[in-house]
């Protein structure tokens, strides 16, 4: 085993990724960047901050197709084009540019030159405990309290009403006189809180615990009333001008619990989601984001996943347009002359290049890697360094990969491309390490996986393939 040398770098022209470090190029030495120029650099290139589509730093990535299609038109065209409700399901990994393509997607729906639509935004992150089990009921009933707000907006009143008079206010009438218990628990918040009753669904176990009992008691009578209070919203929409309601639920992908509770956390999601999602379908449109690991397991509705942008194609060949991508990414973080200092004016091409292949076209692992390395004190970071820091990045995926017990399985997706399992173990490797990025899913004609690049050199991974290659799968990717 190769030591001091990162085997997820040193071994990729064995695993079919050559030239994935260039040699080391001389390059010219500059002085310190300034300390509030530095400073403001960083700080573009923040990983969590998601970009609205105004934003400078956005890159339009599909107009080069290196995603497959262009994802704000796939999301948009059915919702455009059906005169009855449509459900959408959407996913991606974290960072890949899907909250982007929600914004894009609700501008684009909300344009009055095209669809009309009154667009309601949700972010699961501010609404939910997204570390714990997912029901029906903290779904829909988010869904009434954000429409209702929407619509007072856009008439024109206060938004905070919602909690006061109208279909949420009636709805917790309605659970309060299900169940006496309810209204104790909430006593003194609905009566002027901005937010009081949806932070008591997120922070109060003991309230969502109960809210949930009584809509298990009462599941066709409240989603009968949700969709009823959603229908009259949808008209006070239309006597605005508008040509209905579509509700846009971000975030929900995050679903995934902690360490020891990722998995019953991922099954509740599957449970609302399975099947066709009947609870789920609204007499309004609406998209809801999905964790990754669910989109292989549903048939009925299908799922939009987001894919990687594609640096190599599924036989390891390079894909220019994917690399060029990439770098006009990073351009977009930070300028040319700040690059040239950063890396050395004959050496820029090789060092984003690197960038690129060792990232497996995963947007927000490049900025992460871009705000570590003006976290160092010496420019130009030169190749031995860069080396060094693909390392250290690359460490977190290893310990995944380790620590997941599917190693053989997952050599054979290192292999093959394909997402199979054929037993409930595999099932559990294949969420697991698609919900934490090790497994990397790409668009072509058709679709395929591969794992992220700092574990595809791992000598691990080119020893025996899965014991169960080559039978019947179950599931496919």
């Amino acid at each position: 085993m190769t030591r001091g040398v990162d085997r997820g770098v040193a071994s990729m022209a064995a695993a079919g990724y050559p030239n994935f470090l260039p040699s080391r190029v001389p390059s010219a030495t500059f002085p310190a960047m300034e300390f509030e120029r530095l400073q403001e650099l960083y700080n573009r290139c923040n990983p969590d901050e998601p970009l609205s589509p105004g934003d400078e730093r956005n890159v339009d990535i599909d107009v080069r197709g290196v995603r497959g299609a262009h994802w704000t038109n796939k999301l948009a065209r059915q919702i455009e084009l059906s005169r009855t409700p449509v459900c959408q399901l959407f996913t991606g990994l974290r960072g890949t540019g899907k909250s982007t393509e929600i914004q894009r997607l609700a501008a684009r729906l909300s344009d009055p030159k095209r669809r009309n639509l009154l667009t309601v935004l949700i972010d699961a992150d501010d609404v939910l405990d997204l570390t714990v089990e997912i029901d029906i009921s903290d779904v829909l009933a988010l869904v009434l309290l954000h429409t209702e707000r929407a619509i007072l907006a856009a008439e024109g009143e206060d938004a905070t009403s919602a909690l006061t008079d109208g279909p949420h206010r009636r709805l917790w009438a309605w659970l309060s006189r299900t169940d006496v218990e309810i209204g104790k628990l909430t006593a003194g918040v609905e009566a002027g809180a901005k937010t009081g009753v949806e932070l008591n669904l997120k922070t109060n176990p003991t309230v969502r615990h109960r809210v949930r009992e009584i809509v298990a008691r009462h599941l066709s009578t409240f989603v009968r009333f949700v969709h009823d209070e959603l229908r009259e919203l949808d008209w006070r929409a239309r006597k605005l001008g508008r040509s209905g309601v579509v509700i846009l639920f971000d975030s929900l992908e995050k679903l995934r619990g902690t360490s020891l509770t990722w998995k019953p956390v991922l099954e509740s999601a599957e449970r609302i989601f399975s099947t066709g999602a009947p609870y789920l379908q609204l007499p309004v449109h609406v998209l809801y984001t999905i964790p990754p690991a669910l989109a292989r397991r549903m048939v009925e509705p299908p799922v939009s996943f987001l894919p990687m942008i594609k640096v190599r194609d599924a036989e390891g060949r390079l894909h220019p347009e994917g690399v060029e991508v990439i770098a006009e990414l990073v351009k977009k973080r930070i300028d040319e002359d700040a690059l040239r200092e950063l890396f050395g004016e004959s050496a820029l091409r090789d060092r984003l290049r690197a960038i690129a292949l060792w990232s497996g076209g995963y947007p927000r692992e490049i900025v992460r890697l871009l705000q570590t390395l003006l976290e160092l004190e010496t420019f130009p970071v030169d190749a031995k360094t860069l080396e060094r820091e693909l390392h250290r990045a690359g460490n977190a995926y290893r310990s995944i990969v380790y620590d997941s017990g599917a190693i053989p399985w997952l050599a054979t997706v290192n292999r093959t491309k394909r997402l199979i399992t054929n037993s409930e173990q595999e099932r559990e490797a294949a969420d697991h390490l698609l919900q934490n990025n090790v497994i990397l899913r790409y668009l072509n004609d058709d679709e395929w996986v591969d794992v992220h690049p700092s574990v595809a050199g791992m000598q691990e991974l080119a020893g025996p393939t899965a014991d169960a290659e080559g039978t019947e799968p179950e599931k496919g990717a």
